[in-house]
């Protein structure tokens, strides 16, 4: 989690969906060779992006307790470039939940409306521990959610709280 792509987590339904966004800017060190001469965010990192808001989806109904992990794409698709300025909407849907802690994810990334990308992969749950201290997480997962998760944890006379 060290590597985020996601920028925003906007909408989530614990065990259902999440919806999230990534801003594309030109400052991402990735776009300096993919491509010089005209950048494009590089398809895999959608791919990413996905994978990490599954992981967020898990782990905020887990109580931060669990993880996934991208174990196999079932399929990926990308109909149009995503390059910077563009703020990719991230929407993703668990369709499967397995007893052995495997799940199925189907997403789809957009921008002002327009289809870009779509996918669907398998993962497998992993505890957060393995990965991340829970407190590191959840202080993240806030942050993501931007002033709504924040403010939940602050205090205005005594600042945050840890």
């Amino acid at each position: 989690m060290r590597f985020l792509l996601v920028d925003r987590i906007e909408e989530i339904q614990p065990g259902t969906s999440i919806r999230g966004f990534k801003n594309v800017a030109m400052s991402e060190d990735y776009l300096t060779w993919h491509f010089p001469e005209q950048p494009i965010l590089p398809g895999v990192l959608i791919l990413e992006s996905f994978a990490q808001l599954a992981g967020w989806l898990e782990a905020k109904t887990s109580d931060f307790t669990q993880w996934v992990l991208l174990e196999r794409v079932r399929s990926a698709r990308y109909y149009h470039f995503c390059v910077p300025g563009d703020r990719l909407t991230l929407s993703l849907e668990q369709l499967e939940s397995e007893d052995d802690g495997r799940r199925v994810y189907r997403g789809e990334c957009s921008v002002d409306g327009g289809r870009r990308a779509t996918v669907e992969f398998e993962a497998v749950v992993v505890p957060m521990a393995e990965l991340e201290e829970r407190e590191r997480a959840v202080r993240t997962y806030e942050a993501l959610q931007g002033s709504e998760g924040l403010l939940e944890r602050m205090d205005l006379k005594k600042g945050p709280r840890a």
